[in-house]
């Protein structure tokens, strides 16, 4: 009788582990998503891989980049524009990068902030630079997390 109370600390120990260690998994995935959008766009010129990109949004995805509405349909029309000129010859790049990521998970729903920096680069040259602060939610579809929704705003110019 004496060791019930262990074994009750023990399994209640050994659940608590696991489910922490799903949720790092889940954590994990968020993350992966976030870093997947944004370089899926960057390296678009070399893989033309739309769905690579597309797959991480959720069909009813809504966004809204620097106070312009944004949906999957748009994030797919751009990706078939851009295609289009790199197939006629434009040389136009584009390098991304995310910093600062923080994640939180509560049930199927996830959130991410994050700075990000995009460059246009043409011929070794940068043509323009893009930086801000995105806030994203994701959704778990089965076992994937896809992006439902994202707000991102430039960074203002210091003067």
């Amino acid at each position: 009788m004496g060791f019930q109370p262990l074994w009750i600390i023990l399994f209640a120990g050994l659940f608590g582990w696991s489910l922490s260690a799903w949720a790092g998994q889940d954590e994990e995935a968020v993350h992966r998503t976030i870093t997947q959008a944004v370089a899926g766009t960057a390296t678009f010129s070399e893989s033309r891989d739309k769905q690579a990109v597309l797959m991480l949004y959720t069909d009813d995805y809504v966004g809204s980049q620097d106070g312009q509405p944004e949906t999957k349909a748009a994030i797919e029309q751009w990706l078939n524009d851009y295609e289009s000129e790199l197939k006629q010859g434009n040389r136009l790049r584009f390098i991304g990068a995310v910093s600062n990521l923080k994640t939180g998970l509560d049930g199927s729903t996830a959130w991410a902030i994050y700075d990000y920096v995009f460059q246009a680069i043409r011929d070794g040259e940068i043509e323009g630079q893009d930086a801000g602060t995105c806030t994203s939610l994701l959704r778990k579809e089965q076992s994937t997390w896809r992006i439902f929704h994202d707000h991102c705003s430039k960074s203002k110019a210091t003067q």
